[in-house]
């Protein structure tokens, strides 16, 4: 397990790739219970995904910033909300077709540590894989190999080795009765 890279609020606007940003406000009793939990326990906690380590980013908004950069996070329906969300690398968050920002939120979760932990754990790590590996995807179409390849990948090629062997083989030994009883004629 690992710990995530946290950006500050005053780098909001410079978000690039994943990252789970919550939106607050200093006179919300909800974030003024969850804020502390959030800074103390998730950001500091050892207990992310070795997966997401050079992957996910985690910040967070404050509603002054966020009300000056609604463009970047989308509306939200109150706070405090923790939000996935993707940046580009000029920092503008990536789209859909229709031109809505994509995001996902934590709803109904408890604001408890290790629940949001979980969260991040499971369910962003399921999209951040799943759009990395469109990004790897993308890179290969173009040529550009991926460093070691998956554990199925290794494990196809290793199997058709053993294949080959074999047919190799066999065809070694079909080849020497062949020539035997082409030499007794």
């Amino acid at each position: 397990m690992v710990i995530l890279k946290y950006e500050t609020e005053k780098n909001v606007k410079n978000l690039k790739g994943p990252c789970v940003v919550v939106i607050h406000a200093e006179w919300c009793g909800h974030c003024k219970d969850f804020m502390p939990v959030y800074n103390n326990e998730i950001v500091p906690s050892n207990n992310f995904d070795e997966e997401l380590q050079d992957l996910l980013t985690l910040s967070s908004v404050e509603e002054k910033e966020y009300l000056n950069s609604k463009d970047l996070f989308g509306e939200i329906d109150g706070y405090p909300t923790i939000r996935y969300i993707t940046f580009d690398q000029s920092g503008k968050p990536l789209k859909d077709n229709n031109g809505t920002i994509m995001k996902m939120d934590a709803e109904n979760i408890p604001r408890e540590a290790k629940d949001i932990t979980e969260w991040i754990n499971t369910v962003v790590k399921r999209d951040v894989n799943k759009k990395h590996k469109k990004h790897n995807r993308a890179h290969n179409k173009r040529g550009i190999s991926m460093h070691g390849g998956s554990k199925r990948t290794k494990r196809v090629i290793k199997r058709t080795k053993k294949v080959v062997k074999r047919v190799v083989k066999r065809t070694k030994k079909v080849v020497k009765r062949v020539v035997k009883r082409v030499k007794k004629i």
